[in-house]
């Protein structure tokens, strides 16, 4: 079961994260978070705890994980259930993070996706310089 983040006073108005994994990377991370007085971060070992089955207050907002540690197959079951809640993977081999959101849009034509597409923030890639080695 999940703290009681509903319940802490000191937490109200404050950012519910949920620092998933047990590996030292992102136990810093999670440590690191700890002092930002916006969050209010919580550290669950794995298995992930049963969030769907936890009332809504209850719930983090977001979840940090780490792609290298989490099971392959725990994103998509994860924000399919609870699709308020925002997964992010981080990547520190590859100084990058992953942001999964369970947002939903309505689908009835081609023109419905392609107004989600075209809201969609794509990232800006640096030019590619060619020279000599």
């Amino acid at each position: 079961m999940l703290k009681e983040w509903h319940m802490d006073e000191h937490a109200r108005g404050r950012r519910k994260v949920g620092i998933y994994g047990s590996r030292l990377v992102i136990s810093a991370i999670g440590a690191s978070l700890q002092q930002n007085p916006a969050l209010d971060v919580q550290v669950f070992e794995e298995p992930l705890p049963g969030i769907a089955e936890e009332p809504e207050a209850a719930r983090p907002d977001v979840i940090v994980f780490d792609m290298a540690a989490a099971p392959p197959q725990f994103a998509i079951p994860l924000i399919n259930a609870n699709p308020a809640i925002t997964l992010i993977g981080v990547d520190l081999a590859r100084n990058e993070m992953l942001v999964l959101s369970g947002r939903q849009y309505p689908l009835l034509t081609a023109e419905d996706l392609a107004g989600a597409i075209q809201t969609l923030q794509l990232p800006t890639h640096a030019p590619i310089v060619m020279g000599h080695v």
